[in-house]
């Protein structure tokens, strides 16, 4: 008995989240351990929550790793249903950007760009950051990507918004979303690659007064998304490009700053309230379920690529 009372302890400790404190009553959990109950917040006194993930390049799937593959939108799909999420953003880097010699998107990443909206729109993001990456994969399944609330401040073309607008807990929000305008020796033909510092500021303009909350999204703009930050018109900036680390949210002007985890492979969700900021990682390993839907789209996707290089190349 006294066995069995220390090993349920054991596993209760398991499960609580490591722990990072930043400045100003914020911190990250990262919650790695336990059943997907346990990674779902408890209640708190949190005004609103924001659900986000990206930079999946077109896997719906968990990443290739040989050793705890983590990720995929099935699995980040079962958190959010558990967690009766309302509020979720896809961030940049979320389309297969390859070309070919000619610059025009390779077979493979066209296909299966097109399952990742169709992934995308069983969760129903309130907005979808495009970055210049996906700008190169977008145009060619732009007619079914246009169901996605598609967000760039500073990437003007067909398809997409400067400003998306969401309602959370009696909220209003206002996401705005810059990237860096890529090499100008590619080319993005009916696109325009603005300065995202300049982009941001005119999308920052258009903002009604009703507005609650403004979010931008930045998608390897760094410095510009600082300057914008410190006009103190925004509440929150989530950095997406390529981080690994664990890190504290810190203010940036009056602005809350918080990265994201590369590939999708943790779930964050920020929460905010009297009590401070929380910023959680999900880590999305096979503990974690996958949700039906789109497991089955996830399940469609990989045949048809399969198919595909099998008829490109081979069995």
């Amino acid at each position: 008995m006294v066995g069995l009372l220390l090993f349920a302890a054991a596993a209760v400790a398991n499960s609580d989240p490591r722990v990072v404190k930043g400045d100003d009553s914020m911190a990250v959990h990262l919650l790695s351990d336990g059943p997907l109950a346990a990674r779902v917040a408890p209640p708190d006194d949190s005004e609103w929550a924001l659900f986000y993930a990206g930079e999946q390049r077109g896997d719906l799937a968990p990443c290739g790793c040989s050793t705890r593959p983590r990720g995929g939108l099935p699995r980040a799909a079962a958190v959010l249903a558990a967690s009766n999420a309302k509020l979720f953003v896809n961030l940049g880097g979320w389309l297969d950007g390859g070309t070919g010699l000619d610059g025009n998107p390779i077979p493979e990443a066209q296909l299966k760009n097109q399952w990742m909206v169709k992934g995308l729109q069983l969760v129903t993001p309130a907005a979808v950051h495009v970055g210049f990456e996906d700008l190169l994969g977008l145009p060619d399944i732009l007619e079914d990507a246009q169901a996605l609330p598609l967000l760039s401040s500073n990437l003007r073309g067909p398809g997409l918004e400067p400003v998306v607008y969401a309602t959370h807990k009696n909220l209003r929000f206002a996401f705005i979303g810059i990237s860096h305008p890529g090499s100008k020796s590619l080319v993005t033909p009916d696109y325009e690659r603005l300065d995202p510092y300049q982009g941001g500021i005119t999308a920052l303009q258009s903002l009604p007064s009703s507005i609650d909350r403004v979010v931008l999204l930045n998608h390897g703009a760094t410095s510009a998304a600082r300057r914008l930050a410190k006009t103190g018109q925004i509440h929150l900036v989530i950095d997406t490009h390529k981080h690994r680390s664990l890190d504290a949210p810190f203010k940036v002007g009056e602005a809350i700053w918080i990265r994201s985890h590369e590939q999708g492979l943790r779930l964050g969700e920020i929460r905010v309230g009297p009590s401070g900021v929380v910023d959680r990682k999900i880590d999305l390993d096979d503990t974690i379920p996958s949700d039906p839907a789109v497991q089955a789209v996830a399940d469609d996707a990989e045949s048809a690529v399969e198919a595909l290089r099998t008829r490109l190349f081979g069995p």
